[in-house]
This record gives C-alpha cells, structure tokens and sequence, in this order.
C-alpha cells in the first residue's frame, strides 16, 4: 500500500467520524416503564364519580408515579403515566390535574400538557407523556401497560 492511499483512508476515516459525531443530537426519552398488570375499573362506582362528565379525572395507582385517568367523552377516556418525560427521574417529577382542570403540570419543572394528546405545550418537557391503552366495554374500562403512541 503506497504512503498517499494510505493518507487518503485515514482522512477518510477522520471526515466519517467527524460528519457522524458533529452536530445536534436528538432529543432521547428516558421515561422509565414499569409492567403492570391490567387495571380494572367500574365507572358505576363512587370512587369514579369525576369520571361521569366530560373533561373529569382521577389519580389511580399504577404505572412508574401512578396513572391519570382522563374522560375525553363517554366513549374515549385517556390513561396518562403521571412521570413527567423532562428529567424524570428526579423525585419530584410528577404530574398533576392544575387546578383549573384545563391541562396537565409537573409543578416541578413547570412543563404543562394538554387533556387529551399528553404533548407538552409549556416548559422545558420535549416529549409527550406516556399514554396507556384503554379499553372500554360498557361501564367497564380496562388499562393495560401497553404504552401507545399518538
């Protein structure tokens, strides 16, 4: 191998590396996930009562810091992993109801969510919150640990 192939495989190598470790870096979530068995509720019950109108939720446990369950309508309800997805594992990293019932915080970091996509709209959050599958037959609802992606 003559001196000037050699000096050439080498800068190519140096450009390869350089052109695939320059540059900005995509986001990588880190939420964490926890299997759970499947979680049963009876809208009927009274411990479910917010969950009779539009826009109504409750904390349930489950998932990594627990679950909120969200009623879109009577027929599409929405289970959010209340882990909030900017830093989250720090301990206080979790998501609530605001008090206006309008959208989700981390009272933490301050990200804010939207009802019924989980996207952040606020704060320094870049990815959506986990969302689980539910399942809806009759006044049964099912959650499983199945995350979904909008």
């Amino acid at each position: 191998m003559s001196v000037f192939n050699r000096n050439i495989g080498i800068h190519t190598l140096f450009v390869i590396i350089g052109m695939t470790s320059c540059g900005p870096q995509e986001p990588v979530n880190e939420t964490p996930w926890v299997p759970f068995d499947d979680i049963f509720i009876n809208l009927i019950l009274p411990e479910y009562s917010n969950l009779a109108f539009d826009g109504g939720s409750v904390l349930i446990d489950g998932g990594v810091r627990g679950i909120i369950l969200y009623r879109e309508s009577s027929t599409l309800y929405h289970a959010y992993e209340r882990n909030c997805t900017y830093l989250p594992n720090e301990a206080c990293a979790t998501i609530n109801v605001d008090i206006s019932e309008l959208f989700l915080i981390d009272p933490c970091c301050n990200s804010t969510f939207e009802l019924i996509t989980g996207y952040p709209t606020g704060g320094p959050a870049y990815f959506p919150l986990q969302k689980y599958r539910v399942l809806l037959d009759g006044s049964l609802l099912t959650i499983t640990d199945e995350v979904i992606i909008n």
